[in-house]
């Protein structure tokens, strides 16, 4: 195996470990593990605990991740912020695209949400939906100006974390038809990775 190739064996385990440990830490984040509680509760439970106090971003994050739509845009006219993020900086929609629901994505898109935010490793909506190959939420998100070239904080391109072949041919067309440059090609063709020819330093055409 030449060095190239070697390199690109160890980047795609790596990537795949941090994908996974990415998503533990979502499935097991507090709005998945606690309940919700009114923004601004106080008092007790009836057990006599203290009531667990939950920031407007923590509930907002809970009612998208539970699906429940009314209460999404509830929490939207009080004034939520639809592009809130948890410690990891994965937004409500980052999670929609985890969790394949098409119809909280578009919910999410069409009420505002950036389709280009990224979390605190750099990835984008479309970096998630390309590493699960959820073909229809790539397709809806790239139709609403999700970035093919977003780079994350690994150099790494939304087709990078894709590991179908349907997918990578997807995201390639995508380049391909909107002019993307010759190297990001070049890279993808050959298996080689950002960090061998990074694409960030070359003009677009």
């Amino acid at each position: 195996m030449s060095e190239p190739e070697h390199l690109g064996v160890k980047r795609a385990e790596s990537a795949r470990l941090r994908r996974t440990e990415q998503l533990r830490r979502w499935k097991g984040s507090l709005t998945e593990l606690e309940p919700v509680a009114p923004v601004g509760a106080r008092g007790r439970h009836r057990g006599g605990g203290p009531r667990v106090r939950f920031e407007e971003g923590a509930v907002f994050l809970a009612a998208c991740s539970s699906g429940d739509t009314e209460e999404v845009k509830r929490l939207l006219a009080r004034g939520a912020r639809i592009n809130t993020a948890n410690v990891d900086g994965l937004t409500a929609l980052h999670q929609a695209c985890i969790d394949e629901n098409l119809d909280m994505v578009k919910f999410l898109v069409e009420s505002g949400a950036n389709v280009n935010q990224q979390d605190n490793e750099g990835w984008t909506s479309l970096h998630a939906v390309a590493s699960c190959g959820y073909l229809n939420i790539a397709e809806y998100l790239i139709s609403h100006g999700a970035n093919i070239a977003a780079v994350n904080s690994e150099g790494e391109v939304p087709s990078d974390t894709a590991e179908e072949a349907a997918m990578k041919d997807l995201l390639l067309e995508q380049v391909k038809k909107h002019g993307k440059p010759a190297l990001y090609l070049i890279r993808h063709l050959l298996g080689l990775s950002e960090v061998l020819i990074p694409i960030s330093k070359y003009v677009w055409f």
